[in-house]
């Protein structure tokens, strides 16, 4: 009998080639997801609804906590949150707060609301109000002590070249908010 001592080389990769190929293809993944993500008037209005909802959140905990009526006003390019002075019952905005102060949009961005069904018409609504003092403009959603809201649906849009980009964020009157992306409109 002759004993062979053959030594096999096995043949395969290295757990660390493995690893480095999975790593090398993860980071090219995330490079064409990122690359083929919408355009950047869509994203950008994508985070702008995203940032109104949840400030509103932090307005309807603020609200709970502290036990008082806030408003909401909508103008065509931002919001202010508003808070109703005991005294006078006036209301007043909110321009200390870091999260809860005005919000201001870009001009190509334009905000559009309809409350329980009515519209809110920016134009002659806007003349109406900016004609008023700035201390005498009123809020078109109240924010109330249990977390409720005045129903609505704001529609967020905005044009970049030929198309045009919507996001809508509907509120209900318990205080729930969704937000929709609504399909790009070409002009």
């Amino acid at each position: 009998m002759r004993l062979t001592s053959s030594r096999h080389r096995q043949s395969g990769f290295t757990l660390l080639e493995v690893l480095l190929v999975a790593m090398l293809m993860g980071l090219i993944a995330t490079a064409v997801t990122l690359s083929m993500g919408g355009a950047k008037g869509d994203r950008e209005l994508d985070k702008q609804a995203r940032r109104f909802m949840a400030t509103l959140q932090q307005a309807q905990e603020y609200s709970v906590m502290d036990g008082r009526l806030l408003g909401l006003r909508l103008e065509e390019h931002g919001w202010q949150f508003m808070s109703r002075n005991p005294k006078d019952r006036k209301w007043q905005a909110l321009t200390g707060d870091k999260i809860l102060g005005p919000a201001q949009l870009s001009e190509e961005m334009t905000l559009a609301v309809a409350l329980e069904g009515f519209s809110w018409r920016t134009d002659s609504d806007e003349k109406t109000e900016q004609g008023r003092d700035e201390r005498e403009r009123t809020p078109q959603i109240l924010i109330f002590p249990g977390g409720e809201l005045t129903p609505f649906m704001l529609t967020m849009s905005q044009q970049v070249d030929d198309e045009k980009y919507l996001r809508t964020v509907k509120g209900d009157e318990f205080g729930r908010l969704s937000l929709q992306e609504d399909e790009e409109e070409e002009e």
